[in-house]
């Protein structure tokens, strides 16, 4: 193989390397050889087919892959003989890789480079806390929000209260004519449909009881499949199946299910409990603001390819989530061509909070070991309810490993600011 490496221009190498028409057939003869091995043909027996038969039927894919092998052995030895440090690895269209006339192979191709980086101090960098005391009104509302969560329903035999809810039939009426109708809704006072007014609907349904029904003034939703029916005023008819009232756990209960003896010790774990979650905000929150810090401090020229595939990225997976969301085609070509700015520094943040991790993960000698991964297996097989063996083959299967190491040194890095940091209490 001879190949050859040009680094004049910024963050980019260029790389041109050719293969022999010798080399180059021996590989194809190599990529026949193992088909045959594995091929099956009506009149012939298993592995026997003949070789001409095999080039003709296979002969162009098996071209593409002694291509792509070659460009791995190319870009390999291109980074190793170079010291190159690549930020990711080239995509060549197999287009771009042809045979010459003399039946050599030869091809070119760019590797982006990590741009050199100069790290700003990032040890004992001072912040303010924004750490908020817990007070009585939190805990008491925690306790209610906790009552509310825990509540069992019972049959409302007098009608519904305001934390109630039914079980119902909803049809919206433009007219005569019946333009929505759904069975088995269940609402709340406090939830109404699209296009009642909330606080009557509330008021309307606050006391009423299962087989009752209620009538209000609407405006039709834009979603409707009438489109003639869209935006248009309308009846929103509730028939009311069955409905229900929430009964809150006493205090008695709520000891019980949190194994605490009494009321004060209720609190004290709840008020505990509000502490160690602000506590974690808070440091999430530090962390990010130093992270932040560090990444305005740093001006790099990143490689374009990388930085426009990047955003690539991005505005398609906002594309995708406007797809699912309903909106129009034609409004979401119309929404990304005004978010392609943004899109693009949001990359630029990206790949330069991935360069400052990974070198303060180099400089501190801070790296992801086995039990890191496998922690976090466990950790996202037990949110998922799966068993790590799954979770570790999904993450293979999508070739998210790679990933996964990342997100992990990030965490460490993050953790590692935050502890070298100067955190100024508030006063």
């Amino acid at each position: 193989m001879e190949i050859t490496v040009d680094k004049t221009t910024p963050n980019v190498a260029k790389v041109q390397f050719t293969i022999s028409k010798e080399d180059f057939q021996k590989e194809f003869r190599k990529g026949v050889t193992q088909v045959q091995r594995s091929s099956r043909m009506k009149g012939f027996r298993p592995g026997k087919v003949p070789p001409q038969m095999i080039e003709k039927q296979h002969g162009d894919q098996i071209r593409d892959d002694i291509k792509q092998h070659f460009l791995r052995q190319a870009y390999s030895k291109a980074v190793e003989e170079n010291s190159l440090r690549p930020m990711a690895h080239p995509r060549v269209p197999k287009d771009d890789a042809q045979l010459t006339d003399d039946g050599s192979f030869r091809m070119e191709f760019e590797i982006s480079l990590r741009p050199e980086l100069e790290l700003p101090e990032y040890k004992g960098l001072t912040i303010d806390s924004e750490l908020e005391p817990v007070l009585d009104t939190n805990v008491d509302q925690a306790l209610e929000e906790f009552r509310r969560q825990q509540s069992r329903t019972e049959e409302a035999e007098g009608g519904i209260e305001e934390t109630g809810l039914v079980l119902c039939t909803v049809v919206f009426q433009h007219g005569e004519e019946e333009v929505f109708r759904r069975e088995g809704l269940r609402l709340s006072p406090t939830t109404a449909p699209p296009g009642v007014d909330a606080e009557a609907f509330k008021s309307e349904l606050v006391g009423k009881s299962a087989g009752e029904t209620v009538e209000l003034p609407m405006t039709l939703p834009e979603t409707l499949p009438n489109e003639a029916a869209r935006g248009q005023e309308g009846i929103c008819r509730i028939e009311i199946t069955q409905a229900f009232n929430m009964v809150p756990p006493t205090d008695e209960e709520l000891c019980e299910l949190l194994d605490v003896p009494d009321a004060a010790a209720l609190r004290d774990k709840v008020r505990e409990s509000l502490t160690e979650s602000a506590q974690e905000r808070e440091a999430n929150r530090i962390e990010s603001a130093l992270l932040d810090r560090l990444i305005e401090a740093c001006t790099l020229d990143l490689p374009e390819p990388v930085l426009e595939e990047q955003t690539q990225n991005r505005l398609h997976g906002m594309a995708q989530r406007l797809a699912q969301s309903g909106l129009p085609q034609e409004e979401i070509e119309k929404e990304l061509e005004t978010q392609k700015g943004t899109a693009r520094e949001e990359a630029q943040k990206g790949l330069t909070a991935l360069l400052i991790v990974e070198q303060i993960g180099e400089n501190e000698d801070l790296t992801v070991t086995q039990e890191d991964i496998q922690g976090e297996l466990e950790s996202i097989a037990a949110r998922n309810r799966t068993t790590p063996d799954e979770v570790r083959k999904y993450y293979s299967e999508n070739n998210l490993g790679q990933q996964m190491a990342i997100e992990l040194l990030e965490r460490k890095v993050r953790r590692f600011l935050r502890e070298q940091a100067v955190v100024k209490e508030p006063s």
